[in-house]
């Protein structure tokens, strides 16, 4: 079975700039992050709407370099303290999570990529099996981050095979398939055996948990489809079945 490592690597300057300039003008709700953009740089929510959207990046690079030439160093520091950290689960996170979604990484996958900046939110790539994470984050979140992240690869893997006429686009926001896939991650990792591996509880965007089918809490009724005995298949597929019908 094919195990590959994440390594954290410092992300360019270049990177940096262009994950701002798309969360800064990123409207979806269920994601919020523009206002997680504004509060990561204040300096943002000053901003003039009337300006273009070109005087807008200028500033967006004028605020983004300032903040990565003076902190810099920071990026060294933390990219070692998440390796150190994350090695620890590698191997057998992605051997437990290839078992339970039976199907295995790409032979030619070797390396995940994790570049560490100054961003508020954590886009994964999923061309590239990669994603991006900020600086200063606990170690249990970097865990669960880590986790929730590179899940994406395989279940997307996955769904490839179940739904092979999904286009690629249907796995971004704001397509149901992008939906249903952040909400798995929370019946998925906070059940065996993941959560006999990991010390952290899982839980994706806020607004999942505001969902009622009735009087009941849509998340609720999904762990209760990823809690059965039945096939990984059956799971992805009735939990699907009922993501469509309340959604």
């Amino acid at each position: 079975m094919n195990i590959p490592k994440v390594k954290f690597k410092i992300m360019s300057l270049e990177d940096n700039i262009e994950v701002i300039k798309w969360s800064f003008y990123e409207e979806d709700k269920d994601l919020g992050v523009k206002s997680y953009t504004i509060k990561y740089f204040p300096e943002l929510n000053n901003i003039d709407i009337s300006i273009s959207k070109e005087e807008v990046y200028k500033i967006i690079e004028q605020v983004v370099t300032k903040k990565y030439e003076e902190e810099k160093n920071r990026l060294n520091n933390e990219v070692e303290r998440y390796n150190k950290i994350w090695n620890q689960y590698n191997d057998k996170y992605f051997e437990m999570l290839s078992n339970y979604l039976e199907i295995k990484f790409p032979d030619n996958i070797k390396e995940i990529v994790a570049q560490v900046g100054f961003v508020p939110v954590f886009p994964r790539y999923l061309d590239s099996f990669s994603f991006d994470i900020s600086t200063d984050v606990e170690e249990s979140k970097l865990i669960e981050v880590t986790a929730h992240e590179t899940l994406h690869f395989l279940w997307f893997l996955k769904w490839n095979i179940i739904h092979p006429e999904t286009p690629s686009s249907h796995f971004e926001s704001p397509y149901i398939e992008w939906k249903y896939s952040e909400m798995v991650t929370d019946p998925i990792l906070n059940n065996k055996p993941f959560n006999e591996l990991f010390n952290f509880r899982e839980r994706g965007y806020d607004s999942f948990y505001e969902l009622y089918d009735g009087d009941i809490l849509v998340m609720d009724k999904l762990r209760d489809i990823y809690s059965t005995n039945d096939d990984i298949n059956v799971k992805i597929k009735n939990g699907f079945e009922y993501i469509n019908k309340v959604l």
